[in-house]
Protein backbone atom coordinates (compact mmCIF):
# COMPACT_ATOMS: atom_id res chain seq x y z
CA UNK A 1 0.00 0.00 0.00
CA UNK A 2 1.22 3.35 -1.01
CA UNK A 3 1.96 5.84 1.75
CA UNK A 4 -0.25 8.87 1.11
CA UNK A 5 2.68 11.92 1.63
CA UNK A 6 3.58 14.96 -0.30
CA UNK A 7 5.35 13.71 -4.00
CA UNK A 8 7.23 16.95 -4.27
CA UNK A 9 9.88 18.30 -1.54
CA UNK A 10 12.30 21.48 -1.80
CA UNK A 11 15.67 20.56 -0.58
CA UNK A 12 18.31 23.50 0.61
CA UNK A 13 21.67 22.32 2.50
CA UNK A 14 22.16 24.88 5.62
CA UNK A 15 23.52 27.98 4.88
CA UNK A 16 27.44 29.16 5.95
CA UNK A 17 27.98 32.38 6.55
CA UNK A 18 26.32 35.48 4.96
CA UNK A 19 28.21 38.79 4.92
CA UNK A 20 27.06 41.98 3.85
CA UNK A 21 28.79 43.48 0.65
CA UNK A 22 29.09 39.64 -0.85
CA UNK A 23 26.59 37.47 -3.53
CA UNK A 24 24.50 35.29 -1.64
CA UNK A 25 23.90 32.43 -4.08
CA UNK A 26 22.34 28.68 -3.48
CA UNK A 27 20.36 25.75 -5.58
CA UNK A 28 16.80 25.12 -4.70
CA UNK A 29 16.22 21.57 -5.72
CA UNK A 30 12.70 20.25 -6.45
CA UNK A 31 12.71 16.01 -6.37
CA UNK A 32 9.98 14.36 -7.22
CA UNK A 33 9.85 11.64 -3.71
CA UNK A 34 7.08 9.12 -5.58
CA UNK A 35 7.93 5.81 -6.14
CA UNK A 36 8.06 4.23 -9.58
CA UNK A 37 4.53 2.44 -9.40
CA UNK A 38 2.35 5.05 -8.33
CA UNK A 39 -0.84 5.98 -9.66
CA UNK A 40 0.02 9.66 -9.69
CA UNK A 41 1.86 12.00 -11.77
CA UNK A 42 3.48 15.42 -11.60
CA UNK A 43 4.03 17.96 -14.41
CA UNK A 44 3.82 21.41 -14.60
CA UNK A 45 6.44 21.82 -11.77
CA UNK A 46 7.51 26.03 -10.93
CA UNK A 47 9.85 27.48 -7.83
CA UNK A 48 9.65 30.93 -7.20
CA UNK A 49 11.45 32.88 -4.36
CA UNK A 50 11.94 36.21 -2.51
CA UNK A 51 14.29 37.71 -0.09
CA UNK A 52 12.67 39.33 2.92
CA UNK A 53 15.33 41.90 3.82
CA UNK A 54 15.14 44.23 6.69
CA UNK A 55 13.64 47.05 5.15
CA UNK A 56 12.27 45.66 1.77
CA UNK A 57 11.15 42.13 -0.05
CA UNK A 58 12.86 41.81 -3.17
CA UNK A 59 11.69 39.07 -5.74
CA UNK A 60 14.68 36.69 -6.97
CA UNK A 61 15.69 35.95 -10.43
CA UNK A 62 15.94 32.36 -10.79
CA UNK A 63 18.60 30.50 -13.25
CA UNK A 64 17.73 26.98 -14.62
CA UNK A 65 21.09 24.63 -13.21
CA UNK A 66 20.69 22.63 -16.27
CA UNK A 67 19.80 23.61 -19.79
CA UNK A 68 16.41 21.98 -19.67
CA UNK A 69 13.73 23.24 -18.04
CA UNK A 70 11.92 20.23 -17.29
CA UNK A 71 8.73 20.93 -15.80
CA UNK A 72 7.63 17.51 -15.65
CA UNK A 73 9.18 15.06 -13.30
CA UNK A 74 9.07 11.81 -13.28
CA UNK A 75 10.12 9.36 -10.38
CA UNK A 76 13.05 10.31 -8.72
CA UNK A 77 13.78 13.45 -11.26
CA UNK A 78 14.20 16.72 -9.74
CA UNK A 79 14.18 20.32 -11.31
CA UNK A 80 17.45 22.37 -9.73
CA UNK A 81 17.21 26.12 -10.02
CA UNK A 82 20.34 29.12 -9.16
CA UNK A 83 19.37 31.92 -6.69
CA UNK A 84 22.21 34.20 -6.45
CA UNK A 85 21.41 38.22 -4.72
CA UNK A 86 23.70 40.71 -3.41
CA UNK A 87 23.51 40.89 0.37
CA UNK A 88 23.31 44.90 1.22
CA UNK A 89 21.52 45.22 4.51
CA UNK A 90 22.56 43.87 7.84
CA UNK A 91 20.16 41.44 9.93
CA UNK A 92 17.95 38.86 9.65
CA UNK A 93 16.90 37.52 6.18
CA UNK A 94 14.04 35.06 4.97
CA UNK A 95 14.53 33.10 1.96
CA UNK A 96 10.82 32.35 0.56
CA UNK A 97 10.51 29.56 -1.81
CA UNK A 98 7.04 28.43 -3.50
CA UNK A 99 6.62 25.84 -5.14
CA UNK A 100 3.86 25.20 -7.67
CA UNK A 101 2.88 21.55 -9.25
CA UNK A 102 0.05 20.21 -11.33
CA UNK A 103 -0.78 16.69 -9.91
CA UNK A 104 -2.51 13.87 -11.73
CA UNK A 105 -4.33 11.26 -10.01
CA UNK A 106 -5.17 7.89 -12.42
CA UNK A 107 -7.87 5.15 -10.91
CA UNK A 108 -7.86 1.49 -11.53
CA UNK A 109 -10.65 2.18 -13.97
CA UNK A 110 -8.04 4.79 -16.07
CA UNK A 111 -9.75 8.48 -14.77
CA UNK A 112 -7.86 10.59 -14.34
CA UNK A 113 -8.08 13.63 -11.92
CA UNK A 114 -6.11 16.56 -11.79
CA UNK A 115 -5.36 19.34 -9.10
CA UNK A 116 -2.99 21.71 -8.54
CA UNK A 117 -1.35 21.69 -5.41
CA UNK A 118 1.33 24.53 -3.64
CA UNK A 119 3.15 25.30 -1.07
CA UNK A 120 5.53 27.82 0.58
CA UNK A 121 9.09 27.17 2.92
CA UNK A 122 10.99 29.46 4.84
CA UNK A 123 14.50 29.91 5.28
CA UNK A 124 16.18 32.24 7.92
CA UNK A 125 19.59 33.21 7.95
CA UNK A 126 21.52 36.56 9.25
CA UNK A 127 24.04 38.97 7.43
CA UNK A 128 26.48 40.09 9.32
CA UNK A 129 29.49 43.10 8.48
CA UNK A 130 31.96 41.45 6.65
CA UNK A 131 34.42 44.80 6.88
CA UNK A 132 34.05 47.29 9.81
CA UNK A 133 35.36 50.70 8.62
CA UNK A 134 36.39 53.38 10.61
CA UNK A 135 36.96 57.11 9.63
CA UNK A 136 39.13 60.32 11.01
CA UNK A 137 38.68 63.37 8.84
CA UNK A 138 41.27 65.80 10.11
CA UNK A 139 42.24 69.49 8.74
CA UNK A 140 45.26 70.29 7.27
CA UNK A 141 46.75 73.71 7.78
CA UNK A 142 45.95 76.58 5.73
CA UNK A 143 45.87 80.18 5.38
CA UNK A 144 43.14 82.54 6.05
CA UNK A 145 40.48 83.09 8.75
CA UNK A 146 36.46 82.33 9.42
CA UNK A 147 34.71 82.94 5.61
CA UNK A 148 38.06 83.27 4.05
CA UNK A 149 38.89 79.64 4.68
CA UNK A 150 35.67 79.10 2.20
CA UNK A 151 37.00 81.34 -0.56
CA UNK A 152 38.44 80.41 -3.93
CA UNK A 153 41.71 81.81 -2.66
CA UNK A 154 42.27 79.49 0.03
CA UNK A 155 40.78 76.07 -0.51
CA UNK A 156 40.24 74.09 2.18
CA UNK A 157 42.37 70.86 2.35
CA UNK A 158 41.92 67.45 4.67
CA UNK A 159 43.50 64.19 5.81
CA UNK A 160 40.80 60.81 5.47
CA UNK A 161 42.37 58.23 7.69
CA UNK A 162 40.12 54.98 7.16
CA UNK A 163 40.92 51.70 9.27
CA UNK A 164 39.37 48.33 7.74
CA UNK A 165 39.29 45.29 9.89
CA UNK A 166 38.20 42.11 8.66
CA UNK A 167 34.78 41.20 10.72
CA UNK A 168 34.93 37.38 8.76
CA UNK A 169 35.24 33.86 9.92
CA UNK A 170 37.84 33.48 6.69
CA UNK A 171 40.34 35.58 5.15
CA UNK A 172 39.84 38.36 2.40
CA UNK A 173 42.08 40.35 0.15
CA UNK A 174 41.31 43.78 -0.55
CA UNK A 175 41.51 44.79 -4.53
CA UNK A 176 40.99 48.76 -4.05
CA UNK A 177 40.22 50.62 -1.33
CA UNK A 178 38.51 54.22 -3.41
CA UNK A 179 37.14 57.57 -2.49
CA UNK A 180 34.75 58.94 -4.48
CA UNK A 181 34.20 62.68 -3.45
CA UNK A 182 31.73 65.70 -3.85
CA UNK A 183 32.54 68.21 -7.77
CA UNK A 184 33.92 70.32 -5.28
CA UNK A 185 36.76 68.17 -4.41
CA UNK A 186 40.27 66.76 -5.76
CA UNK A 187 41.38 63.37 -4.45
CA UNK A 188 44.87 62.04 -3.80
CA UNK A 189 45.55 58.31 -2.59
CA UNK A 190 48.24 57.57 -0.36
CA UNK A 191 47.20 54.09 0.49
CA UNK A 192 48.79 50.34 -0.90
CA UNK A 193 46.57 50.16 -4.26
CA UNK A 194 48.75 53.53 -5.95
CA UNK A 195 52.01 52.64 -7.94
CA UNK A 196 54.00 55.42 -8.66
CA UNK A 197 57.03 56.12 -10.49
CA UNK A 198 60.48 54.52 -9.04
CA UNK A 199 58.58 52.41 -6.14
CA UNK A 200 57.57 48.59 -6.04
CA UNK A 201 54.09 47.81 -6.42
CA UNK A 202 52.76 46.60 -2.62
CA UNK A 203 51.01 43.91 -2.66
CA UNK A 204 47.38 43.78 -1.74
CA UNK A 205 46.59 43.39 1.74
CA UNK A 206 46.04 39.91 2.90
CA UNK A 207 43.40 39.93 6.13
CA UNK A 208 43.14 36.85 8.13
CA UNK A 209 39.81 37.76 10.40
CA UNK A 210 40.06 40.14 13.30
CA UNK A 211 43.05 41.65 11.07
CA UNK A 212 43.36 45.24 10.13
CA UNK A 213 44.70 47.80 7.32
CA UNK A 214 45.21 51.34 7.13
CA UNK A 215 43.72 53.56 3.60
CA UNK A 216 44.16 57.45 3.58
CA UNK A 217 43.51 59.99 1.17
CA UNK A 218 44.59 63.62 0.97
CA UNK A 219 41.44 66.19 -0.18
CA UNK A 220 41.65 69.44 -1.68
CA UNK A 221 39.11 71.92 -2.56
CA UNK A 222 38.70 72.95 -6.27
CA UNK A 223 39.78 76.65 -7.11
CA UNK A 224 36.56 78.92 -6.94
CA UNK A 225 34.70 75.35 -6.13
CA UNK A 226 31.44 75.78 -3.60
CA UNK A 227 31.36 72.90 -1.00
CA UNK A 228 28.23 71.23 -0.09
CA UNK A 229 27.57 71.43 3.70
CA UNK A 230 24.57 69.35 5.99
CA UNK A 231 22.36 71.60 8.24
CA UNK A 232 24.49 71.47 11.19
CA UNK A 233 27.74 73.28 9.50
CA UNK A 234 29.94 70.08 8.30
CA UNK A 235 31.38 69.88 4.86
CA UNK A 236 30.61 67.06 2.90
CA UNK A 237 33.33 65.10 1.56
CA UNK A 238 32.85 62.32 -0.33
CA UNK A 239 32.32 57.98 0.57
CA UNK A 240 34.49 55.22 0.14
CA UNK A 241 34.54 52.15 -1.58
CA UNK A 242 36.01 49.00 -0.82
CA UNK A 243 36.35 46.15 -2.87
CA UNK A 244 37.68 42.33 -1.57
CA UNK A 245 38.01 38.74 -2.53
CA UNK A 246 36.65 35.73 -0.35
CA UNK A 247 39.48 33.18 0.10
CA UNK A 248 37.50 31.22 -2.70
CA UNK A 249 37.82 34.39 -5.13
CA UNK A 250 34.18 35.35 -4.63
CA UNK A 251 33.93 39.78 -4.97
CA UNK A 252 32.73 41.65 -2.63
CA UNK A 253 32.15 45.22 -2.62
CA UNK A 254 31.32 48.30 0.15
CA UNK A 255 30.23 51.90 -0.06
CA UNK A 256 29.47 54.04 3.28
CA UNK A 257 27.75 56.88 3.90
CA UNK A 258 28.68 60.16 3.29
CA UNK A 259 31.91 61.49 5.15
CA UNK A 260 31.75 64.80 6.80
CA UNK A 261 34.09 67.36 8.65
CA UNK A 262 33.57 68.28 11.90
CA UNK A 263 31.13 71.53 12.35
CA UNK A 264 32.39 74.57 10.78
CA UNK A 265 32.92 77.90 12.70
Amino acid sequence: METQREPHSISLKAFGSAYVGEPFSCTLCANNELSDSSNRRISAVSIGAEIQAPTQTIPLDLVLADQIDQTELGSGESLQKIIRFDLKEEGNHVLAVSLKYTETLTDDERESRERVRTFRKLYQFVAAPCLSVRTKVSDLPQRGFGNEKRSGTNPMSFALEAQLENMADSPITLVKVSCSPKLSFDITSITWDVSRPGTEKMERPFLMPRDVTQAAFLIKQKPNSTVEMTKDGRVILGQLIIRWRSLMGDPGSLTTGWLTTRRRP
